[in-house]
C-alpha cells in the first residue's frame, strides 16, 4: 500500500490548473480535493503494475503484441466516492488490483483491453474514493 499526502497548496494549484478555482478549494487550509485530484496519485506511487501482471502478457503474447508501455494507451478513467471527499491535511493509503483482461478486436487489429482499480483509504482504512481505469495495449504502427 502506498502512502498520498495531500497538500493544499497542491490542491490549489490542481484546481486553478483545472479551471476549478473555487473558494472551497482555495480558501480552506483543510479544502476537499476536486473529483480527478485523485489522479496526482501518480506523483506518490507506481500506478499501473497491473499493466505487467502475468495474465495481461500471456494475453499480449496470445495475439502478437508487445506489453511495452508505448503501446498502451489510457482509454477511460472513472472516479466514484464513498461518502466524504478526501480533504487536504490527509494522508490516504492506496493499492491497485487487477480487475478484468479482454481481447477485443478493433479498427487496426487486436486491442488487449486491461482494467484496474485504484482504492484510496484514509488512516483509519476507511475507503474513501476508487479510480477505475481501462487502458489497452495496441500493435505499435511500423514506421
Amino acid at each position: 500500500m502506498a502512502i498520498m499526502p495531500i497538500e493544499w497548496g497542491k490542491v490549489r494549484e490542481y484546481a486553478t490548473a483545472t479551471a476549478a478555482p473555487r473558494p472551497a478549494y482555495l480558501d480552506d487550509p483543510n479544502a476537499p480535493v476536486p473529483p480527478t485530484f485523485l489522479a496526482t496519485v501518480v506523483h506518490w506511487s507506481t500506478i499501473g503494475e497491473t499493466v505487467r501482471a502475468p495474465e495481461v502478457a500471456e494475453a499480449c503474447a496470445s495475439v502478437g503484441i508487445e506489453p511495452d508501455v508505448r503501446n498502451l494507451l489510457s482509454l477511460e478513467q472513472e472516479y466514484v466516492f464513498h461518502g466524504r471527499v478526501p480533504r487536504a491535511g490527509e494522508t490516504l493509503h492506496n493499492s491497485e488490483r487487477l480487475q478484468d483482461v479482454r481481447i477485443r478486436q478493433g479498427r487496426r487489429g487486436p486491442m488487449v483491453i486491461v482494467r484496474f482499480l485504484v482504492s484510496f483509504h484514509d488512516a483509519e482504512g476507511l475507503l474513501l474514493a476508487e479510480c477505475r481505469y481501462t487502458s489497452a495495449y495496441v500493435r505499435k504502427e511500423a514506421s
